[in-house]
C-alpha cells in the first residue's frame, strides 16, 4: 500500500509567495486541502477527502493514461462534505472522463430543516456545483458513476487483501475515519488509518484509540495547538471540530501506533511555525512515552504535501 500526500492544509487554501499583504512561506508544507492518494497492493486505487490537492492529482491519473476502452477505477471517500473537503471535486478531470467509473462514499447527514430528513450525498455535493455558484452541473461529471450514502461503521471496500472500514467522529456535523487494511504475503497485515477533523472529548478519546489500535501509520487533524499553549497565533478553539499534536500523540502512543503525521495545517500559520512543531512534538512524544508503563515512543512528523509512505 502506498499513501501520497496531495493536500494537507485545513479550512482554506493557502498561498506561498507574495500576497497584498507580504510573503508567505507554505512550500515546504504545501497550500492544498486535504486530499489524500491510496494505491491498495491489488491494484485499487483510492481517494480520501477532494480538497483543492484533488485538482493536480486528478491532472497526473489524466496523464498515467487508463482512461482508454474500459476506464479508470476509483473509489473517492468523503470524511465530511464541509467545504475544505469538497471544493476540489468540480476541478477533478477524471470525473468529467466518460467511460471512468469513480463511486464516491459518504454519510448522508446534512439535515434539511424543513423536512426534517437529511439530504443525500449526491445532492449535497450538487449544491455546490449549482449554476449560481459553478458553470459545470454535477451532470456533466459523467465519470461519477454511483453516490453510496452509509453510515459511520460501515466497510465501503473489500477484495481479497484490502479492506476499508469506517468510524464516527466528533465534529460540527459529524465526520467519518477510514481504516485501511491490507493483508501482506506470509499472513501479516498493515493498517493505514486516516482520521482527520476531530474534537476528541474523553469519552471520544477511548474510542479514537480503538479505532487507531496497532496502525502503522495514522494521518490526524492536528490544527491547534494544545489548550493552554503559551503560544497564543495558533489558540485551541473550542467546539470547532479539530485536535492538537499532544492529545494525538497520547491517543496514539496508547494505541502503539507506529508512526503519527500531523496534517489539517491551519492556514495562517507557515513553514517555520510548522517546523518548529515538527520538533516540538518529537520531544513530546519522548516524554508522553516514558509516562505510560510500556508503551514506545510514537514516530511524529508533519504531512507535507508531496510526500509519499510505502506500508
Amino acid at each position: 500500500m502506498k499513501i501520497g500526500i496531495a493536500g494537507a492544509r485545513g479550512s482554506l487554501p493557502t498561498p506561498s509567495g507574495k500576497t497584498l499583504f507580504g510573503k508567505v512561506e507554505n512550500t515546504e508544507f504545501g497550500g492544498n486541502t486535504t486530499c489524500i492518494y491510496v494505491q491498495g497492493d491489488d491494484g485499487s486505487e483510492h481517494i480520501l477527502d477532494a480538497g483543492t490537492g484533488i485538482r493536480d492529482l486528478g491532472v497526473s491519473l489524466a496523464r498515467e493514461g487508463g482512461f482508454n476502452g474500459k476506464g479508470k477505477q476509483l473509489q473517492l471517500y468523503l470524511s465530511h462534505t464541509h467545504w475544505d473537503h469538497i471544493q476540489g471535486l468540480p476541478f477533478f478531470v477524471p470525473a468529467y472522463i466518460l467511460g471512468n467509473n469513480i463511486e464516491i462514499f459518504g454519510e448522508a447527514k446534512v439535515k434539511n430543516v424543513k423536512e426534517g430528513t437529511k439530504v443525500s450525498l449526491e445532492d449535497n455535493l450538487r449544491g455546490q456545483q449549482d449554476f449560481r455558484n459553478f458553470p459545470a452541473p454535477l451532470e456533466v461529471m459523467k465519470g461519477l458513476t454511483r453516490f453510496n450514502d452509509f453510515t459511520a461503521g460501515t466497510r465501503v471496500y473489500q477484495s481479497e487483501t484490502l479492506t476499508v472500514d469506517t468510524f464516527g467522529q466528533n465534529h460540527p456535523g459529524g465526520s467519518v475515519g477510514y481504516r485501511f487494511t491490507e493483508k501482506k504475503k506470509g499472513g501479516a497485515n498493515k493498517v493505514f488509518v486516516f482520521s482527520t477533523d476531530f474534537e476528541p472529548k474523553e469519552a471520544d478519546a477511548i474510542q479514537m484509540v480503538a479505532h487507531w489500535e496497532g496502525a502503522d501509520l495514522v494521518l490526524a487533524d492536528a490544527q491547534y495547538e494544545p489548550k493552554g499553549s503559551l503560544i497564543k497565533e495558533n489558540t485551541f478553539m473550542e467546539g470547532w471540530g479539530h485536535s492538537d499534536y499532544r492529545t494525538n500523540l497520547a491517543m496514539a502512543t496508547q494505541a502503539e501506533v507506529k508512526k503519527l503525521v500531523l496534517t489539517h495545517h491551519e492556514p495562517k500559520m507557515g513553514d517555520a511555525y510548522h517546523r518548529a512543531l515538527e520538533l516540538r512534538a518529537a520531544t513530546e512524544a519522548e516524554k508522553i512515552a516514558e509516562m505510560i508503563p510500556g508503551k514506545e515512543r510514537v514516530k511524529v512528523e508533519l504531512a507535507r504535501e508531496g510526500r509519499w509512505y510505502t506500508l
